[in-house]
């Protein structure tokens, strides 16, 4: 069942795009708001407020027989449409509301909404325009104009929308995050963690906002703070329900650039067992290409060895991986700079692999 949603700033060195969505309902206050309220509505009212959508359309459509043009009918029809997902008949009864009653700023809102939502970005924004011309305080039109300038990439459009959004409701996740993924992209890392704190303060259990500001914090060399967002993703991980969370092996911690290659750091979860990687240094090439993983392993072995870590690497080649290992090998943790150091010599061909396996981590 669908909410009211923007999808936010692309992002990364790579063709992948994340996209976090942000849910924005319509409240029950705005719904049963005195001037849209109507007495012989009330039980229409009230499958709407629990979510009935199906039971208030059979109301709803009923009354519209003997009042078509009655334009707080027809928005609330649209309404239980664009909440059921079928955006056809949604678009259909809000363009019907705003022919009853153009000056109404939330039937553009809603139209604009359902519009976006049809992938129809240009018309949404248009809808948008026309609901903050009647209302230049509609939050929400104002947020989801944001979200669909960081679409179109124009940041700087993207960021005076979500920050006017700001002004009127300073809890505006989707606002918060968004500014800080945009501010991220550019390279404003100061604001960028202002932003992503708001998030963390507004929603502790959010693991990207947790998993980007430490992120943000290796970026700017804030080691010792990013250390307490390390732990605390480690228990969304571990109390998540949800099994694309519960079920990572790894967590992204940095992300940084080494000649023509982009290198995105990973950090293991779990440190235990007979064989385990401690990081994972994913290498791309300009296109995107996953090339290789570079490694900081462990194994039983290595310990009977008076050893705690060695450097091994995974070329992937035609979609598999082929293991080798370096005579690279520390007996304590290497430092964070000592490892980047290392990579920027194995990327020139200055470490050699010598030794060739096809262990993995079970968990990799």
């Amino acid at each position: 069942m669908r909410q009211y949603h923007s999808f936010s700033w692309p992002i990364r060195f790579t063709k992948i795009v994340f996209f976090i969505i942000f849910s924005l309902c319509l409240s029950a206050g705005e719904i049963f708001s005195e001037e849209i309220s109507r007495p012989e509505h009330e039980k229409a009212d009230r499958f709407i407020e629990n979510q009935d959508y199906k039971s208030a359309l059979k109301i709803l459509l009923e009354y519209e027989k003997k009042k078509p043009d009655d334009d707080v009918l027809l928005f609330k029809i649209g309404f239980s449409y664009f909440r059921l997902e079928e955006d056809q008949k949604a678009l259909t009864y809000f363009e019907k509301a705003i022919r009853s009653n153009s000056k109404e700023a939330k039937y553009y809102d809603y139209y604009g909404a359902t519009l976006y939502f049809s992938g129809k970005i240009d018309e949404a924004e248009k809808q948008f325009l026309k609901c903050i011309e009647l209302d230049p305080k509609a939050q929400k039109a104002l947020s989801m104009l944001g979200a669909i300038y960081a679409e179109k990439r124009q940041p700087a459009k993207a960021k005076n929308y979500f920050l006017k959004a700001l002004e009127i409701d300073p809890e505006d996740l989707r606002a918060n995050y968004s500014l800080a993924g945009l501010y991220f992209n550019e390279g404003e890392l100061a604001n960028s963690q202002k932003y992503f704190e708001i998030c963390y303060k507004l929603d502790p259990e959010n693991y990207a906002t947790v998993s980007y500001l430490i992120e943000n914090l290796y970026r700017q060399e804030k080691f010792d703070e990013a250390e307490k967002y390390k732990k605390r993703l480690a228990h969304i991980r571990n109390s998540s329900q949800d099994p694309r969370i519960s079920n990572l092996k790894y967590f992204r911690f940095d992300t940084f650039p080494i000649k023509e290659y982009m290198i995105v750091a990973q950090e293991s979860f779990s440190k235990t067992g007979d064989l385990y990687y401690y990081y994972v240094f994913s290498v791309f090439d300009k296109s995107g290409k996953h090339l290789k993983n570079i490694n900081l392993e462990s194994s039983t072995i290595l310990k009977e060895q008076g050893l705690k870590y060695i450097i091994g690497m995974d070329n992937i080649e035609e979609g598999n991986s082929k293991h080798s290992t370096s005579n690279v090998a520390y007996p304590e943790l290497p430092t964070y700079f000592e490892l980047k150091s290392l990579l920027a010599e194995i990327l020139e061909g200055k470490i050699n692999f010598p030794y060739s396996s096809s262990a993995n981590p079970k968990s990799k």
